[in-house]
């Protein structure tokens, strides 16, 4: 998807309609860092629901396209975006009541998604609100889990969804920084193991509008 991001932006600058295409449409690319807080719910092992699951959100990276056509006068707008994490999942395992070991995983949640964006086009700060849709793709990987035969790396790929909020503040030119919250979630399933993933992000980044 960061490819993908890249060479609409190149297409768009290199065409020979490039002076129409940016005068009609406002385009930006922004990278961005985010903090992690992924909420413990819906894991399930082996069928039987699991509590006291505890799940890691580690820092992670991300990448936007926005593209605001001018008849909609900036305010309305659609971004194509990517994003992703490496968290460490721990739960008890149990039988007949009892538990008898703990499993652990890595998990890499990777995602990229389709929003539709509402916002104040201000000259110097654009506060936004907006959904997203798209394909999440959640990753086992150093799994040691008892009773589960399969430790290598496993990828459950699944519809996820977003609700998001934030402001843009134009900082220099065409440059700008933002500041976000996100929720997103998708639901995952492997072998012998499945979990309602939900995850809260709180971003920062960096962007330049074309």
């Amino acid at each position: 998807m960061q490819i993908l991001a890249v060479l609409i932006c190149l297409m768009l600058l290199s065409a020979p309609s490039k002076v129409y295409a940016l005068e009609n449409i406002e385009i930006y690319l922004a990278g961005y860092g985010m903090a992690t807080q992924p909420l413990s719910q819906g894991l399930s092992f082996k069928g039987n629901g699991v509590t006291d699951e505890r799940i890691h959100g580690h820092p992670g990276l991300g990448v936007k396209v926005g593209l605001f056509p001018s008849f909609f006068k900036g305010y309305l707008g659609v971004e194509l975006e990517s994003f992703g994490q490496n968290n460490s999942l721990r739960f008890p395992i149990e039988e007949n009541g009892a538990e008898t070991g703990k499993g652990k995983s890595g998990l890499v949640t990777y995602s990229s998604m389709v929003n539709v964006i509402l916002r104040y086009p201000g000259p110097y700060a654009r506060p936004y609100v907006g959904i997203g849709g798209g394909l999440s793709n959640g990753i086992l990987h150093h799994s040691d889990i008892p009773g589960r035969k399969n430790r290598n790396m496993e990828t459950s790929l699944a519809p996820g969804y977003q609700f998001f909020g934030g402001i843009q503040f134009v900082v220099a030119a065409n440059w700008f920084v933002f500041g976000e919250y996100k929720y997103s979630a998708a639901n995952y399933h492997w072998n012998q193991l499945s979990a309602n993933f939900r995850s809260e992000y709180f971003i920062g980044g960096i962007g330049y509008i074309f």
